[in-house]
């Protein structure tokens, strides 16, 4: 399966579901990260960003991500 996503400048991306479901996950984390340094009152997010913690992070919720992605995919929503 693929996903198109249009940019800001009218031209599309296509990408796999796996290649789309991982860069999501990469975005979650991150999201997760910032919540967590606003709830410390934490300024400098770089202090709490561990690469080798965001990568199993996406290791680990890929699989489900993927489901998500293409349950998605088959309702028309991506």
């Amino acid at each position: 399966m693929t996903v198109a996503i249009e940019r800001k400048n009218g031209s599309v991306e296509t990408m796999s579901d796996t290649e789309f479901t991982r860069w999501a996950c990469l975005i979650e984390a991150f999201d997760f990260i910032k919540e967590k340094a606003e709830q410390l009152g934490l300024d400098k997010l770089e202090l709490l960003i561990k690469p080798a913690a965001i990568e199993k992070y996406v290791e680990e919720r890929s699989i489900s991500m993927l489901h998500d992605v293409q349950c998605e995919i088959k309702l028309g929503l991506l």
